[in-house]
């Protein structure tokens, strides 16, 4: 009995909070195209960069011979590549399940 006496109050909860209101159709629409085109042109990029002789044979990394023979590893370069198809993925499928919120 002493338990009950002496135990909280229940907690008083608030009444629930309206949904905010989904952003216009048009805005849905150009998120959409330019993450499209973001993933698309980020994928093709990392895709077919690491396979072309600039990869390795540029300024940046001429100075690091050991960063040089690093990414001249077919290990790198595959998982780059892996990289930029899973990206070319889901821009592709961004595009395609689209569902605008009305």
């Amino acid at each position: 009995m002493e338990a009950q006496l002496n135990a909280p109050p229940a907690p008083v909860l608030a009444p629930p909070v309206a949904a905010e209101p989904p952003p216009p159709l048009w805005i849905q629409r150009f998120f959409l195209v330019t993450t499209v085109i973001f993933c698309l042109w980020i994928g093709l990029v990392l895709s077919v960069l690491p396979w072309l002789p600039v990869w390795t044979e540029n300024s940046i990394v001429s100075d690091f011979p050991t960063l040089r023979w690093f990414l001249g590893l077919g290990f790198v370069r595959g998982l780059t590549t892996g990289l930029g198809l899973l990206d070319l993925w889901i821009g592709i499928s961004e595009a395609v399940h689209y569902r605008g919120r009305r």
